[in-house]
């Protein structure tokens, strides 16, 4: 079976070569990424360096709200009218946020790439704001506050912990007193700061180069104007939790990560974490999964658990999330802990056939692709999956320690439930 995996990824990871991504720049500043994968369902991608971290502090929520506006009028059109179209096309469209950036996706039919591209530009790059459509967002925002999970928290507040008041530990999600806070002109000046051509990329799966670049220097729809730079937030490590009634409690316990342009360190980052054990990315799989590496073995009875990464433009999270009961949630703590801070790597290949498979993967789902190469684009990351495989293969044992040793010298740990027997970071040694 193991061989089977190996002779399967070294085939995909050939297949990969054959179609690597093309990444331009143009004149108007906008960066253009595609790749043809020949695919039958093209997938594009507006995005811009607009994350949760580019609001101010008394912005936190703004996002959130520029989120659920899309689909709503357009500065030129109505937005039944390019939802109608969109629709029309067979395309499906979906807006999305993370710290890093904002954008808008679209699945369209291969042939009706050139004309969803014209409604992306309209619907993602030149939002209206309308007053009285405000009220009509508000609805839709309480709703994605509803269908928070447990997960979500803890890994929200994970962020409040690890970043303190620096912008990456700014939510993603509106608070429920903010909702209704962010009137029109603000939404607008946002958008106008960030939304321009300077500010973006341009991302195509399934689509010809040449039709992506010919949009963006010719249709006139993106704004022009320049970078905007966000406030650096280093890794500073402390406790966040937050009580739910129960007899479990849901824990991430992070370190300092790699951030999103440094290869080597994401390459030594992914081999340790295979070490760790991951979820696996199999479809149906349960969460937070098996343990398919070696360092959670020893977790406490009825303790499961998954490591985890988020890598940020000149940051990132990487440790493990746990589901515990709360009687052992202590030595849960101590024993992850324990596993995260001296990794007994015992197979470092067959944990870079971990690492390597996972990517390989997430290459397969071409929406993930399109977001991946929109984060890396933006922020300097490596221009295709295979730059990191690559740095994989070269990672040793002394690499995965090396980075052990100083990504978890401060902890940063987040809880939500009974968690009143977790112990905090700075007591645990």
């Amino acid at each position: 079976m193991r061989s089977s995996l190996v002779l399967k990824s070294a085939a995909a990871l050939k297949a990969n070569s054959q179609t690597a991504p093309i990444k331009e720049k143009l004149k108007n500043g906008l960066t253009v990424v595609a790749q043809d994968n020949n695919g039958a369902v093209s997938q594009l991608i507006l995005a811009f360096r607009a994350g949760a971290r580019y609001q101010s502090v008394t912005q936190q929520g703004l996002v959130h709200h520029i989120r659920n506006f899309v689909g709503r009028d357009a500065q030129s059109y109505p937005g039944l009218q390019l939802v109608w179209s969109s629709a029309a096309s067979g395309a499906q469209m979906n807006s999305f946020a993370s710290r890093d950036i904002f954008g808008v996706q679209i699945s369209v039919a291969r042939d009706e790439a050139a004309y969803a591209l014209s409604i992306l530009g309209h619907v993602a790059s030149k939002p209206a704001f309308k007053p009285w459509e405000t009220e009509d967002v508000l609805p839709t925002i309480r709703a994605d506050l509803s269908q928070k999970t447990p997960y979500s928290c803890v890994f929200e507040d994970l962020h409040r912990a690890a970043f303190r008041n620096d912008s990456l530990s700014y939510s993603l999600l509106s608070s429920k007193n903010e909702i209704g806070s962010f009137k029109s002109d603000e939404m607008s000046k946002f958008a106008a700061k960030h939304f321009v051509s300077g500010n973006g990329v341009l991302v195509g799966i399934n689509v010809d180069h040449n039709t992506l670049k010919n949009y963006a220097e010719e249709s006139g729809t993106i704004s022009e104007g320049s970078i905007v730079m966000n406030h650096m937030a280093p890794f500073r490590g402390g406790d966040y939790r937050r009580f739910s009634r129960g007899d479990n409690v849901h824990i991430m316990i992070a370190g300092a990560g790699a951030p999103i342009n440094d290869v080597k360190q994401r390459a030594v980052q992914s081999v340790f974490l295979a070490h760790v054990g991951r979820s696996s990315p199999l479809k149906f799989a349960s969460l937070p999964g098996t343990q398919s590496g070696l360092g959670l073995a020893n977790l406490p009875g009825g303790v499961t658990g998954s490591s985890f990464q988020a890598a940020y433009d000149g940051s990132g999270l990487a440790g493990v999330y746990l589901i515990s009961p709360a009687a052992n949630s202590d030595a849960a703590v101590r024993a992850a802990v324990g596993a995260l801070r001296k990794p007994k790597v015992q197979d470092i290949e067959g944990c870079k056939r971990r690492a390597i498979a996972e990517i390989l993967f997430s290459a397969e789902n071409s929406v993930l692709s399109a977001y991946e190469h929109a984060t890396n684009a933006l922020y300097k990351g490596p221009d295709s999956s295979n730059d990191l495989i690559s740095e994989i293969q070269k990672v040793d044992v002394k690499d995965v320690e090396k980075f052990a040793e100083g990504a978890f010298q401060r902890l940063a740990i987040s809880a939500y439930g009974n968690y009143f027997r977790i112990p905090y970071s700075d007591e645990i040694h």
